[in-house]
């Protein structure tokens, strides 16, 4: 596999040409599609994990292959660095939910399949799950294409963020006063210097920025402007 046989991820200017070459990049390793999921910041814990992603995408398009929960892979994102294998199979000790997610991929006629985790610590954990292959076949494959696998996803990832947008309702998680001071934090402004700049009291300032740290999940002010920055709700 080389990034010349399924094309430079610079050249996607748009979704659909993201769509193309995650199935390019799929077919080149001998699977029959793949999705690209980026948790995002707000999973945290198992609860969460089921929770919508922030920006989700299929070479078999939303259409046909709308996110679902309960991906038995998702769970070990989050502490895995390299890609790993997973199995249609059903598992009994599994959750109900999980299994659900399982009998829809073998009704597909998907027998197992890669995750690839990508650790983006500004936006959040993400990863690319390609599936179709054959199990046994998949580990040897993983023994040579491992350090690529892991590179091409990086490059998708980075460009899904510019090119793919935030799940619905999101950007609208924010009010337009806290989405404006975390950009006048994000730029260096202090607090006073933002309280000047909108109109407002400091004290006021301080209230978006505990309500908007806590509604991005974050653990203090610098945090949620990282998280705003890098899931695409403000831009430096």
């Amino acid at each position: 596999m080389s990034v010349m046989a399924i094309g430079p991820i610079e050249d996607c200017a748009s979704a659909e040409n993201l769509g193309d070459w995650l199935a390019r990049f799929a077919s080149e390793m001998g699977f029959d599609g793949g999705r690209y999921v980026h948790i995002g910041h707000r999973v945290q814990g198992t609860a969460k994990a089921e929770a919508q992603p922030l920006r989700f995408l299929s070479t078999l398009g939303s259409g046909l292959d709308a996110w679902r929960a309960g991906d038995p892979a998702l769970p070990k994102i989050v502490h895995a660095f390299t890609p790993f294998l997973w199995s249609a199979e059903d598992d009994l000790s599994r959750p109900d939910r999980q299994r659900g997610w399982l009998s829809v991929e073998r009704l597909r006629g998907v027998k197992a399949g890669v995750a690839i985790p990508i650790h983006d610590y500004l936006s959040g954990p993400a990863y690319i799950s390609f599936f179709g292959a054959i199990e046994n076949q998949l580990a040897v494959m993983l023994g040579s294409r491992s350090h690529q696998m892991i590179a091409l996803a990086i490059d998708f990832h980075c460009k899904a963020k510019e090119l793919l947008p935030l799940r619905p309702g999101y950007s609208g998680l924010l009010t337009d006063r806290e989405i404006s001071c975390l950009r006048h934090a994000a730029a260096g402004a202090t607090l006073v210097e933002t309280a000047a700049s909108l109109g407002i009291a400091a004290r006021t300032v301080e209230l978006y920025f505990a309500r908007a740290t806590r509604k991005l999940g974050a653990t203090n002010r610098i945090n949620a402007v990282a998280i705003a920055v890098g899931s695409g709700l403000i831009r430096l």
